[in-house]
Order: C-alpha cells, then structure tokens, then sequence
C-alpha cells in the first residue's frame, strides 16, 4: 500500500465523518459546518488527484468546486440567519 492510497483512504474517512455531522447535526449550524467541512475534504481530494496524476488542470477544478463550497456556505447562512428572506 501506498502514501497516496492511504491518504485517500484517510481523506475519505474524515469526509465521511463529515457527511454524519450533516446527517445528525442537532441544530443547522451543525449541518452547514459538516457541509462546510465536506467540500473542503472533497477539494483536498481533487487537489490529491492532481498531483497523483500529474494533471495540473485539475487544480482549476479543485479550485472551482472550493469556491462554490465558500458560496453555498455563506448564502445557506445568510438564508438561515433571516428566517427564509434572501
């Protein structure tokens, strides 16, 4: 086994553990930090993809899908904090 598999394996762990914190979160707050902590597992898998396949245009995508993850976490909180009044 490898360095790189392994910390796929451990990457996916922890984001799994995040996807539980989604489900189970009691309150939403709970739910967007889980979300929040999701994309950023999910980025660091792409970022782990590009440097095993040598591919540096996949950075462009890793850096895309974090941006769009920054987004949904603020306009969910922004939603959130004013009752449903975007």
């Amino acid at each position: 086994m490898n360095y790189w598999m392994l910390t796929t394996s451990l990457i996916a762990i922890s984001a799994i553990g995040s996807l539980i914190r989604v489900i189970i979160g009691p309150t939403v707050w709970d739910r967007m930090l889980g979300l929040g902590l999701t994309t950023s597992k999910v980025t660091l898998a792409v970022i782990l993809a590009s440097f095993i396949h040598q591919e540096p245009y996949i950075l462009d995508i890793a850096m895309l899908f974090s941006l769009l993850g920054f987004l949904v976490t603020v306009l969910l909180a922004r939603f959130v904090e004013r009752k449903g009044n975007i």
